[in-house]
């Protein structure tokens, strides 16, 4: 991820300002922060001035009663694919037609600020993001690699380190994601989380662990507590994977990964929070989903279920199934969940176990059939 226009703007010192052309580039990536508030020498290489991702603070000064020189700085700038402008509206307040025009074909976003504000507060601004910016992808590239099964001991413990700096006597961790969230969204809830004590965040593809650190267990719960308290006030669809409690920093990695596949399988579940040591068989099965294991195991056991079934009935006998599964086998409570008499219930569960060859084998057959069912809700099917 990198720093956009968009991104910039969304800071505190630009709330005043206003984009006045080339809106649809808001998307561009910002490299660096520059200025040029001089005339282009003709014998000076301008390709070591000017370089592509570069967004520009000008004034104009030179050139506020020159359109002609105006337009040729702006056209530079997107000839050697600037991210875009902003302009001191000191000298000038207006653009040109032609320069409002040349911004809008080319994308190029033109945005007017305050003569208040310094120089040196927009790039401190923008540097810090993109800086900011740069260590969150570092920090993404470590836990990518010792998220990895093959990472070794020294690897973990030193990303750890690096990205962890907090370690009490226990830790744990939580991945979150938030469909639909603006990086400043993001940025402000992961500032509020960070200010609960013994925590550390770091980011990860569309979203973010969090470490907690603690030296009592019973602590754990309270700044879980606190996290679902903020996320609860203005953060609606948000999922959070919860790992199991550790020790030994070595086990770094496999507390992340824990964390990571909890979050994974909360949509299977369809809870927002899952923890690790509550999701038991998926721990097994949902890291095969892209193998023909678990097509191939679904397919012996629900297709005959299906095949038998008239086209009006066809998934009668699975939500029957699924029900006293639900119910824990008991006859009298699946009815009353699926309005039937207790003797249809009894007759489809005996016809599954017909079908499936285990009459006489009620163990086997909630094992078979509930695992079938796990793997449907993995698969989508």
């Amino acid at each position: 991820m990198s720093v956009t226009v968009q991104n910039l703007l969304a800071a505190d010192l630009f709330k005043d300002s206003v984009v006045v052309a080339g809106a649809k580039g808001l998307n561009n990536e910002i490299e660096r922060i520059s200025f040029i508030d001089c005339p282009f020498p003709e014998d000076i290489n301008v390709s070591g001035l000017i370089k592509k991702g570069d967004l520009f603070i000008n004034s104009f000064y030179i050139v506020k009663e020159d359109d002609d020189k105006l337009f040729q700085f702006i056209n530079a700038y997107i000839e050697f694919k600037c991210s875009g402008s902003i302009i001191i509206t000191e000298y000038i307040s207006k653009l040109p037609q032609r320069v409002l025009d040349l911004c809008n074909k080319h994308n190029f976003p033109v945005v007017f600020i305050d003569p208040a504000i310094p120089y040196a507060e927009i790039i401190k601004t923008t540097m810090e993001m993109i800086l900011a910016d740069k260590s969150d992808t570092i920090s993404e590239m470590k836990i990518e690699k010792i998220l990895d099964s093959g990472a070794n001991k020294k690897t973990v413990m030193e990303t750890a380190a690096d990205v962890n700096r907090s370690f009490k006597k226990h830790y744990a961790s939580l991945y979150i994601r938030i469909p639909d969230i603006t990086n400043q969204k993001k940025q402000i809830l992961i500032s509020n989380i960070k200010a609960i004590n013994s925590i550390e965040t770091v980011k990860y593809k569309n979203g973010f662990f969090v470490i907690l650190n603690f030296d009592r267990l019973s602590s754990q719960d309270m700044m879980l507590g606190q996290i679902k308290t903020i996320l609860s006030s203005s953060y609606e669809g948000c999922h959070m994977g919860i790992s199991s409690i550790f020790e030994e920093v070595e086990d770094f990695n496999i507390c992340m990964r824990q964390s990571l596949l909890a979050f994974e399988i909360s949509f299977i579940l369809e809870q927002n929070a899952v923890y690790y040591k509550d999701v038991n068989l998926y721990k097994i099965l949902y890291p095969l989903k892209d193998t023909d294991i678990l097509t191939d195991f679904y397919s012996d056991i629900i297709t005959p279920l299906t095949e038998t079934e008239a086209n009006g009935d066809k998934h009668e006998l699975i939500k029957t199934i699924e029900s006293y599964l639900e119910n824990d086998g008991d006859f009298k409570k699946t009815a009353l969940m699926l309005n039937q008499h207790e003797n249809t219930v009894r007759y489809r569960i005996s016809k599954a176990k017909r079908i499936l060859n285990l009459e006489n084998n009620n163990f086997k057959f909630i094992e078979q059939v509930s695992i079938a069912l796990k793997i449907k809700n993995i698969l989508k099917l």
